[in-house]
């Protein structure tokens, strides 16, 4: 490989909605563009979020110049708090809201760390040897939003982060000037947000969401709740204003709603006199039509507030007949049964429900459609282009877009993770290395590689179920002493299943048996894996499973100095 070339690869993002965590690689120079969470589906359980495999940022973690943060949102930064604990981050350049975010949660997980903090401003330009960073205003459901852009002797590329485009915004505006220049100056290539590539046209304008909540808001007769993706600071801003307009008193409930109003308000993005908002505990003091109650739970999440009020175990809010709920979200693919149930428990309770789309627009995405999409093609003109931060049927539809909007098909480039790729003289192209990126399951708080040896075997426990396998040995004589003890769940019914049982039986003593008597130096753990690989076969040919086997090899002497054990305890 050329050692002039700038070389980039993902450790997320790619093909996938999430982590997205992108490198760049320049004159013995790394920068970092996001690190953020996947957040797990329902199936993980017990699973907090996924982040990357971060070892080759570890290991070069002298090469770091930097971590540039698009925007403070979970799937872009959420992933930090890990990195910094293993990796020295000397620089972390983010939007004014981003760094809050980021310092609050610093500070919960008391992580200390020297981090030089760099605001990003719209004329901002940094420069890191031959590498010129700049950036542009981009308009998201969260205030301060940029793309970046890394130019150097090679070329440059340009990460939209995710954004849309709206002509009548309620925050900033899109900075089409900086995007029309970029394109003017040639740009290599371009990383843009792929999330609604498949959407057509254009997306709602976010006023006229607004308009639309007022107007529900103002006919009704009791208090209001809306629930809403905490991370969608803007329309929560604009909702409080309104809810001052209409002389509503304010109380908010979930950690993430709490902690991104008085971040907001901090910042100066929520702009309503102090007396708007009340304590949890004053809510007996107003009368219901005088409050405005926002709640985590769109998603139909256990443990949210919302979920808790339709289950009448709140312990402040008690939803009443005619009170109006206002769902400002939509539904995140595989929420959609959890969020129906929670509404039909809601509509038990007599309350006044709106949903998005079926009572109207309450909702619209923080990221692009189809026309937007174009628009961006249309002002920075890249030779290539990455889909990125989209599920691979977004990529694919995305990358149509892009050839529509007349990038080459053939610099049109669907990348996985891991895969690097060159840049030199103005050209792409995809190199023979790979760099480690599987996924790290957080388990609680803590991240780990082995969390995902942990999450395969929880999978494959609730699909398949597992079996049980105790056999006693004498390894004195080398003999195998009594049956073997068979123990399944989820597996067979043991009832309609003897003859499966006896031949589990039947192999596992047979493979016991030879390797036993045919070698000396046999280990326990050496017949555990024999019995597992003939098991497992046998399951998938009868039953059409893969369970769990877990073995245990007993022997008579271990069994003797546990029950003397047991009996000591026992007298003690």
């Amino acid at each position: 490989m050329n050692k002039k070339a700038t070389k980039f690869f993902g450790l997320g993002g790619f093909q996938e909605i999430g982590k997205s965590t992108c490198v760049i690689e320049h004159d013995d120079q790394i920068f970092i563009v996001d690190a953020g969470i996947q957040f797990a589906n329902s199936s993980l359980t017990g699973i907090k979020g996924i982040i990357p495999d971060y070892k080759y940022l570890i290991d070069n973690q002298k090469k770091i110049q930097g971590l540039f943060l698009t925007h403070g949102h979970e799937d872009h930064m959420g992933g930090i708090v890990y990195l910094v604990q293993n990796c020295d981050i000397k620089k972390i350049i983010a939007p004014k809201v981003g760094i809050a975010y980021l310092k609050y949660k610093f500070d919960e997980r008391k992580i200390k760390s020297n981090i030089e903090w760099i605001e990003i401003e719209k004329d901002l330009v940094l420069k890191f040897g031959d590498m010129k960073v700049d950036f542009w205003s981009a308009q998201h459901s969260i205030p301060d939003a940029f793309g970046i852009r890394f130019s150097n002797r090679n070329g440059s590329m340009l990460f939209t982060g995710d954004f849309r485009i709206d002509y009548t915004p309620i925050g900033s505006y899109t900075d089409f000037d900086k995007l029309k220049k970029i394109g003017e100056e040639n740009l290599t290539v371009l990383f843009s947000d792929s999330t609604n590539a498949m959407r057509p046209n254009h997306s709602p304008s976010e006023k006229d969401i607004l308009k639309s909540i007022r107007d529900y808001m103002e006919q009704a007769p009791k208090k209001i709740i809306i629930t809403a993706f905490a991370s969608n600071m803007s329309r929560i801003s604009a909702i409080i204003k309104i809810a001052q307009e209409m002389n509503k008193k304010v109380i908010a409930f979930g950690r993430s709603m709490v902690n991104g109003i008085n971040i907001a308000r901090q910042l100066g993005h929520i702009d309503v006199d102090d007396s708007v908002f009340i304590d949890k505990k004053q809510i007996s003091s107003y009368d219901d039509n005088e409050l405005l109650i926002l709640t985590t739970g769109s998603q139909g999440e256990q443990l949210a507030g919302l979920a808790k009020m339709a289950e009448g175990k709140h312990p402040q809010v008690t939803i009443k007949h005619d009170d109006l709920i206002i769902f400002s979200s939509s539904p995140i693919p595989g929420n959609r049964i959890k969020i129906e149930l929670l509404i039909n428990d809601l509509y038990k309770l007599g309350a006044n429900i709106k949903e998005n789309r079926i009572d109207g627009y309450l909702h619209t995405s923080g990221h692009a459609y189809q026309d937007e999409h174009k628009k961006i093609f249309e002002l920075t003109k890249p030779t290539y282009f990455f889909p990125y931060h989209g599920e691979f049927r977004m990529s694919v539809v995305h990358g149509q877009t892009a050839i529509k909007s007349g990038v080459n098909p053939d610099n049109v480039v669907i990348a996985a993770h891991g895969e690097v790729y060159e840049m030199l003289n103005h050209k792409i192209s995809k190199t023979n290395k790979k760099i480690e990126s599987s996924p790290i399951y957080i388990d609680g708080e803590i991240a780990s590689a082995k969390n995902t040896k942990l999450i395969l075997e929880r999978e494959q426990l609730g699909e398949n179920g597992f079996v049980y396998v105790s056999i006693l040995l004498d390894k004195e004589k080398n003999e195998i002493i009594g049956r073997a003890k068979i123990i399944t769940r989820g597996t067979l019914y043991v009832k309609f299943s003897v003859d499966v049982i006896t031949e589990i039986r039947r192999l596992v003593h047979g493979v016991v048996l030879y390797k036993i008597k045919n070698s000396n130096d046999w280990t326990s753990a050496q017949l555990k894996k024999y019995i597992q690989e003939r098991i497992k076969p046998y399951f998938y040919k009868t039953k059409r499973r893969s369970p769990f086997v877990s073995v245990s090899i007993q022997y008579v002497n271990n069994l003797k100095y546990l029950k003397n054990k047991q009996e000591k305890e026992v007298l003690a």
